[in-house]
């Protein structure tokens, strides 16, 4: 059975001397691996269309459950990444975190637009990596199903107070007021003041093409930095080596 969809492609692993394993982001069944025949070869046809983060249009073979390639056109290609050790770990990161928690099979709802527009934010904006890197982490946080309550207090509904408390583990809003009457709470605390709020209410109620369009200091995006990690790590359970190496090896942010 041939099928026909865009993706990117966001893994590959090399199989035998001339084909590779891909891991392809589509927005109609997620996650898919697709064999990619003799794509090594110098004289491949499908070499440009599958290269790492290339979106492409495949027209795929599925037997027996499986998908290879029949035939591929780029569409866009991220190629710049390379040139940017920086940028490429970034890249390589959002990766790993999209391989994890996608499932294959299944409709993945704005998931490729939203990767798609954070590669170009990542290729196009380098001095930006701080940013570019906890707006996909929160907004990631969001499209997986455990998005924080942002909106106000969730004791006393206020909407803004000069200090508002940020807990991790449940997601959600204290006012500097109600924060004192807390017994307990699941995993950390941050300190909000108004204009990190602010960023973080943009965030997440803006829609995927205005995410990356607006503006905040340093110590605002250090905090955020520090914040939109904490919050994924915490609901995913896990950490990343990707992240790990991005953080110590490459671009040390805190």
């Amino acid at each position: 059975m041939l099928i026909t969809l865009n993706g990117i492609v966001i893994g590959q692993r090399s199989v035998g001397e001339s084909s590779r394993y891909l891991d392809i982001l589509t927005e109609e069944l997620g996650v898919i691996e697709v064999c990619a025949n003799a794509v090594k070869k110098i004289n491949s046809k499908n070499a440009g269309s599958t290269g790492l983060f290339t979106y492409s249009k495949f027209c795929l073979n599925k037997n027996k459950g499986r998908y290879s390639i029949n035939s591929a056109y780029p569409i866009y290609s991220f190629h710049k990444l390379s040139a940017d050790f920086t940028a490429f770990s970034l890249a390589a990161y959002f990766a790993e975190l999209i391989k994890y928690t996608s499932a294959s099979e299944q409709k993945a709802d704005g998931l490729s637009r939203f990767f798609a527009i954070s590669l170009y934010e990542t290729e196009k904006n380098g001095a930006d990596l701080k940013k570019i890197k906890a707006v996909f982490e929160l907004k990631l946080s969001q499209i997986l199903g455990f998005s924080p309550d942002l909106i106000a207090c969730n004791n006393c509904f206020c909407f803004e107070h000069e200090d508002m408390y940020f807990v991790t583990g449940d997601g959600q809003l204290f006012c500097g007021d109600c924060f004192m009457d807390i017994n307990a709470v699941r995993g950390n605390c941050f300190v909000l003041k108004p204009s990190l709020l602010r960023a973080m209410r943009f965030i997440i109620f803006s829609p995927n093409e205005k995410i990356y369009k607006f503006e905040a200091g340093e110590k605002n995006l250090r905090e955020l930095g520090f914040i939109a990690e904490e919050y994924l790590l915490y609901h995913l359970g896990r950490g990343f080596k990707t992240l790990d190496y991005y953080n110590t090896k490459v671009y040390k942010i805190y």
